[in-house]
């Protein structure tokens, strides 16, 4: 990854510019118009290089100094789609300014629920998708990769057992017509994840929605898009733009009345949960969230502390100085309701706050701007935070998440006295969540059941 570092000396055309009137416009149409003649660029591409101007991106056509005439063309048609009006906003509003990522939220905590809801499954009422864009710094080909379990399978496959268990559950029958499922990919991996559907027959689903995840460019610290071998260097905008793009699922499953987001973040995690589905329609809550206690920071995760909702840029430094002082890591397990969805379309303040939220995730010199599923917690008007003790966080390191959930494994078996390297899988097929297991004897490890 890198930035321009062209020694071809351009006159810094944004001074010329005086942002405060009106000729600005005449101004930027005379630069542009000057540069296109000059480089031999067709005028065609004008109102970009307005655009790259007026969004203090002049670097960009440093680049053009060193193509032909063809490069020149073809570069100008890969970069025309870029958004550089709101990478230029989210620098200034997120970056420049002192800015606080907190919010608040009408929060209700809840980690004893037992009762279970199968009926809206086996009634087509509550739909799932499956978290699969991803950023490639965090989950770089795991989600369809053997990453150490005993089977050999990847972790979409287990997920999509997983869900298929819990429909036979529901219904007692292999029927998966009409079930509401759909997966968020992105444009880094949306070929691979068709392909794999391709091969694996949609896992005998009729239909799979497939949603792609808009991405937006990575800046360095002076808010220069950045570029890799003359492409810009793309990242996903975040699980949480999937909100801006749920209207088409919506209208394929008018039936909905939940919808189950859920993630590759921890492997435990249980699709259409039917604890969280019965939680959810005996409340009648907008939004479920799963979370679990820790003291570990990362940085692209939403924290629920001191009555706030944070990134780990405003967090609170005694998380990681003081092991007691806890905070709630918010899981990408997020349960939300349809009808509180279809009152947000007519909430203009309360889309545009949603739509407004991004956060700043910093590595190294780069910068890149994401919306979390969690933001919707700051519109809606009620949120249960349900905290699990079933977890292994792939975020973390996948080998030791793989030894977490075969820990998760144990206590399901009661299994104890048990060392890490011994792993244990419970198939989805066998088991859902720990019901219908019998006592293992002779156990030989690995052991898969």
């Amino acid at each position: 990854m890198g930035e321009c570092t062209s020694k071809v000396q351009t006159e810094n055309i944004t001074n010329e510019l005086d942002f405060n009137r009106y000729s600005t416009y005449q101004k930027l149409e005379t630069l542009a118009n000057d540069f296109a003649q000059n480089e031999k660029i067709d005028t065609t591409y004008n109102s970009l290089i307005q655009r790259i101007i007026a969004a203090k991106q002049e670097h960009i056509l440093k680049l053009l100094s060193v193509m032909n005439t063809q490069e020149k063309k073809e570069f100008m048609s890969k970069i025309e789609w870029i958004d550089f009006e709101t990478v230029d906003s989210l620098f200034y509003h997120c970056c420049k300014q002192t800015h606080m990522d907190i919010f608040k939220g009408q929060i209700k905590f809840c980690n004893t629920q037992v009762d279970k809801d199968l009926d809206l499954i086996k009634q087509r009422k509550v739909g799932l998708i499956l978290l699969c864009g991803g950023n490639s710094s965090r989950l770089p080909n795991k989600i369809l990769k053997d990453i150490g379990f005993p089977s050999k399978k990847c972790i979409f496959q287990i997920m999509m057992e997983r869900l298929k268990k819990i429909i036979i559950m529901a219904q007692e029958t292999t029927d998966f017509s009409g079930f509401p499922i759909g997966i968020l990919v992105s444009d880094q991996n949306a070929a691979a994840f068709q392909q794999y559907l391709k091969n694996k027959k949609d896992f005998g689903f009729p239909y799979i929605h497939v949603i792609q995840q808009k991405s937006l460019p990575i800046i360095n610290k002076y808010g220069q898009v950045m570029f890799e071998q003359n492409q810009p260097v793309l990242a996903p905008n975040g699980t949480g733009s999937i909100f801006l793009q749920l209207s088409t699922f919506q209208k394929k499953f008018p039936n909905m009345q939940y919808i189950h987001l859920l993630g590759f973040d921890n492997l435990a995690g249980l699709p259409l949960d039917p604890i969280m589905l019965n939680l959810m329609n005996q409340n009648q809550t907008d939004v479920i969230c799963k979370v679990i206690e820790t003291n570990s920071t990362q940085d692209d995760r939403i924290f629920y502390q001191n009555g706030y909702f944070k990134t780990m840029e405003t967090q609170d430094s005694s998380m990681t100085e003081n092991p007691e002082n806890l905070a709630k890591m918010c899981l990408n397990d997020l349960y939300v309701s349809v009808a509180f969805l279809n009152n947000l379309k007519s909430n203009h303040e309360k889309s545009m706050k949603f739509s407004q939220r991004y956060h700043v995730i910093r590595r190294g010199p780069t910068i890149q701007f994401e919306k979390h599923i969690q933001d919707i917690i700051e519109i809606a008007n009620s949120t249960i935070l349900y905290q699990t003790e079933d977890y292994a966080l792939l975020i973390d390191d996948p080998k030791k998440a793989v030894i977490q959930l075969s820990n998760v494994h144990k206590r399901y078996l009661q299994l104890e006295g048990t060392q890490d390297n011994e792993l244990v899988e419970i198939t989805p097929y066998m088991s859902y969540s720990g019901e219908d297991l019998r006592k293992q004897e002779n156990i030989i490890f690995p052991l898969i059941i």
